[in-house]
C-alpha cells in the first residue's frame, strides 16, 4: 500500500472509490462525476492537500479537504472520508492522517473542520484517536412546506450583491462550512438569494440551490422577528421551486430556528456532529 495527495488524480477515479466507500453507508448514496464535481467545487477541495491509499495503483481510501482562509486563520475542512468496504478495520483513516497533518502543519493550516453522522461510532472513535474533539451537534431537515403565515408588508428583491456586515448581524449561530459565506461568494452563480426588505432596509434573507432543493442560509433582522418574514421567504421558494425542501447542519442549540423550521413542516431526518482538531495553537 502508497499513502499520496490525491494531486493529479482524475475525478473518475476518486468517484469510483467514494461510491464504492459509501455503498454501505448508514445513509447509501452515490453520486455521478457531475456531482462529485459540484461538491468538490462547493468545498473548496484541494487535492494537493487531500490524501488517498493506493493498491497496486487503485484508490482504495481517501479524504477529501477544502481550503480557505477564515478571519485570518487556514482553515481545512473535510468533504468527505471514504475506504472500501473489504480494506476496512486496517486503520486507514488513522494512517492517512498520520501522512496528510504533518504536511498541513507545515503548511501553515490552524484548524480542521469536519461532520460526522450521530450513530456512526465508530467513526467518531477514529477522529478522536486523530485528536478531534467535538464543536457542536447539528441537525438537517427534509420536509414538505406548508405556510400560511406572511406578511405583505415587505419587498422580495434578489440579493446580487451580499453585504456580509449586515447580515451577519441577523445571526444567531455561525454557518457550518457547507453553508459559510465564503462558499456561496463561491457559487455566487448557481444559487438564489432572495432579500426582504421595508422600506428599502434589508430586514432577512434566504440563500437557496435550486439544484439540490437545499436552503443554505436564512436570517431575519432580530428587530423584525415574528413578522412572517421568514415563512414569506421560504414561501417564495416554494411557489417557484416546489414544496419538497432541506437544509442541512443547523445547529441544535439554536432553538429559534429549529422550531421555526419544525412549524413549517421540515422533518428531522439526520444529527451530525462537528468536529475540530486544533493544529497550529500558535495562531
Amino acid at each position: 500500500m502508497k499513502i499520496k495527495t490525491l494531486k493529479g488524480i482524475e475525478t473518475k477515479e476518486i468517484l469510483n472509490t467514494f461510491n464504492e466507500s459509501f455503498s454501505d453507508y448508514f445513509i447509501p448514496f452515490r453520486l455521478t462525476e457531475e456531482q462529485l464535481d459540484s461538491k468538490m467545487l462547493a468545498d473548496k477541495v484541494k487535492l494537493n492537500l487531500s490524501v488517498g491509499v493506493f493498491e497496486n495503483g487503485n484508490l482504495i481510501a481517501f479524504i477529501l479537504h477544502g481550503f480557505d482562509e477564515i478571519n485570518s486563520e487556514k482553515i481545512v475542512y473535510s468533504g468527505g472520508t471514504g475506504v472500501i468496504p473489504r480494506k476496512r478495520g486496517l486503520g486507514l483513516t488513522k494512517q492517512m492522517y498520520g501522512f496528510i497533518l504533518p504536511i498541513l502543519k507545515e503548511k501553515g493550516i490552524d484548524k480542521l473542520f469536519l461532520e460526522v453522522i450521530s450513530e456512526n461510532i465508530q467513526a467518531i472513535k477514529s477522529y478522536k484517536k486523530s485528536e478531534y474533539k467535538i464543536e457542536r451537534e447539528l441537525l438537517c431537515y427534509k420536509g414538505q412546506i406548508s405556510i400560511s403565515n406572511t406578511n405583505n408588508n415587505i419587498k422580495i428583491k434578489r440579493l446580487h450583491n451580499y453585504n456580509w456586515d449586515l447580515m451577519e448581524s441577523f445571526w444567531d449561530i455561525t454557518p457550518t462550512w457547507q453553508n459559510s459565506k465564503n462558499v456561496i461568494n463561491g457559487l455566487r452563480d448557481s444559487i438564489v438569494s432572495i432579500g426582504a426588505f421595508i422600506q428599502n432596509q434589508l430586514t432577512g434573507y434566504i440563500v437557496f440551490n435550486p439544484n439540490n432543493k437545499r436552503i443554505l442560509q436564512i436570517a431575519v433582522d432580530k428587530k423584525f422577528r415574528k413578522t412572517g418574514i421568514a415563512s414569506t421567504l421560504v414561501s417564495q421558494l416554494v411557489k417557484k421551486y416546489g414544496d419538497t425542501l432541506s437544509i442541512i447542519n443547523v445547529d441544535k442549540s439554536s432553538k429559534p430556528i429549529n422550531t421555526f423550521l419544525e412549524e413549517i413542516g421540515f422533518e428531522k431526518n439526520l444529527e451530525q456532529l462537528e468536529m475540530k482538531l486544533q493544529l497550529n495553537y500558535s495562531s
